[in-house]
């Protein structure tokens, strides 16, 4: 039976936990991958206490690059370069973007997945502007008494406050949600899962698809780990290769994709390459 272990940081504590017959034990063959497993489908735990999703699949992929077996540290977003910083993980798979701040504290691997950025609408208000996603983004932008509402702390906020754009701030997403459904604010901007938002309430929101931002997300090994983000950089490559991983993977996770995004048309491809 293949060992697979996972590990669970709680603020610096770790409790540990296995999948098959053994003890934890630190060792130059194992890879210590920080991950949180909290965003289905793309990292969760399953239905028998296991690690599963996307990232997971990435991550036992990138083992069997390097020779080295897994271990899945299940790691609260926010704690996650603090735990590489302590050498708590060797790695983050973690659907984490770069940005000028991480850069300070970690080393970012060329890019393996990729995330929108698109705007939930009150249909009342997009028939009202006539918003198309032919609309100019500026023009977007530029809608005279248009109420923006975002999730703090994401792009909600900052990306239409880049615009010149007031935003009210939630701090959970459902308020929001509710808030554009109900007419009281009238955008909400946020990733990929806005075309879920939309699927929840298709009678009072549409999808607004016009912006022309996208976000990457990379590996993250620890500041001036030269040879773990050689290895990784080699290993995304490979992923994108005819017949690589990209392509092992796409008949399990396009239907998974496509049911995530509410878009039967949409799969694998809509999450790991770039727009052209």
């Amino acid at each position: 039976m293949k060992k697979f272990i996972t590990r669970v940081l709680f603020g610096g504590i770790l409790v540990a936990g296995l999948t098959a017959c053994g003890g934890v034990e630190e060792s130059d063959d194992i890879l210590r991958v920080g991950v949180d497993l909290k965003f289905p489908p793309f990292s969760y735990v399953d239905d028998n206490g296991d690690p599963a999703g996307f990232e997971i699949d990435v991550a036992e992929a990138f083992g069997e690059f390097i020779g080295k077996e897994v271990e899945i540290v299940n790691t609260d977003f926010g704690l996650l370069l603090p735990a590489l910083e302590t050498g708590d993980v060797d790695i983050l798979i973690a659907d984490m973007g770069k940005t000028d701040e991480r850069a300070q504290k970690a080393d970012f691997s060329d890019p393996y997945r990729y995330t929108y950025t698109l705007a939930l609408v009150n249909k009342d208000f997009a028939q009202e502007n006539e918003i198309t996603n032919d609309m100019p983004e500026d023009e977007f932008f530029s809608i005279e008494g248009a109420k923006f509402i975002g999730l703090a702390g994401t792009k909600g906020v900052y990306y239409p406050q880049g615009k010149g754009v007031a935003v009210t701030e939630v701090t959970e997403i459902g308020p929001g949600l509710i808030e554009v459904s109900n007419g009281q604010s009238d955008i909400l901007i946020a990733s990929n899962e806005v075309f879920s938002f939309q699927a929840a309430d298709p009678e009072n929101t549409v999808v607004y698809s016009g912006i022309k931002n996208q976000d990457a997300s990379n590996f993250a090994v620890r500041l001036g780990d030269t040879e773990m983000l050689d290895l990784a950089n080699k290993f995304i490559a490979s992923m994108y290769e005819e017949d690589g991983l990209y392509d092992q993977l796409a008949p399990k996770y396009d239907p998974i994709v496509a049911e995530f995004l509410k878009n039967p048309e949409l799969g694998l491809d809509f999450i790991v390459n770039p727009v052209k």
